[in-house]
């Protein structure tokens, strides 16, 4: 593939950024046992293996990029419903992580594998730079939500997180668990992660917001 012209102005830098992590988040999904190399990466995107290294220092701050573009997004979608004039409720926000779920194949797997990295192969200031700015997205999700949940708090929207996250690692699909499904047959374990998430988010919800504000 001929490399496309190189991007001047900063809209065509985003978009050119933007073009590049779609060609990583389609790579991670055709194989995700481990991380595309750089110049698989810059050939689906097509841009020269030089201008990849331009926007990202390594394949594992790539992939960081992307999975940061992934939680934007998520909590993107909980503020744009956040901002509509009709009430929301704890089912209307089971709804919105129901479907950024679904409309993202890459999210779960691909934030197991960056939480490795973060710990392993990410230089420590680049991995608290991506953490302040997970949080500062995070708190304008909660700011949005005040109106409609006035006990929520951030530690809340964490604990949610780590449940997402926590239930995918336990329920997600694994030759263990396939092995263990066929010898024992009476294991009690639900395959169905959505349904199992939603009613572990209800209980969290419902307990924490029916509690008195915390002065």
């Amino acid at each position: 593939m001929t490399p496309r012209p190189r991007a001047i102005s900063s809209e065509d830098k985003a978009q050119k950024r933007n073009e590049i992590l779609d060609a990583a988040e389609t790579l991670w999904l055709e194989d995700q046992h481990e991380i595309a190399n750089m110049h698989s990466v810059a050939t689906a995107a097509g841009v020269a293996k030089g201008t990849l290294y331009l926007y990202f220092p390594s394949k594992e701050e790539l992939f960081l990029s992307l999975h940061e573009r992934q939680v934007r997004t998520f909590f993107e979608m909980i503020i744009e419903r956040a901002h509509q004039a009709k009430p929301m409720n704890i089912h209307e926000m089971h709804t919105v992580v129901r479907r950024f779920i679904e409309s993202t194949p890459a999210f779960l797997p691909l934030t197991t594998l960056v939480h490795g990295l973060l710990e392993r192969q990410i230089p420590a200031e680049t991995s608290f730079v991506f953490k302040e700015r997970i949080l500062n997205h995070l708190n304008q999700a909660v700011d949005a939500l005040k109106p409609h949940f006035p006990n929520i708090t951030a530690h809340m929207m964490m604990q949610s997180y780590a449940m997402i996250i926590g239930l995918w690692q336990l329920l997600r699909p694994t030759p263990l668990r396939e092995l263990i499904k066929e010898r024992l047959e009476d294991v009690a374990c639900s395959d169905d992660y959505l349904n199992a998430l939603e009613s572990a988010l209800n209980a969290l919800w419902r307990g924490n917001l029916m509690q008195e504000p915390v002065s």
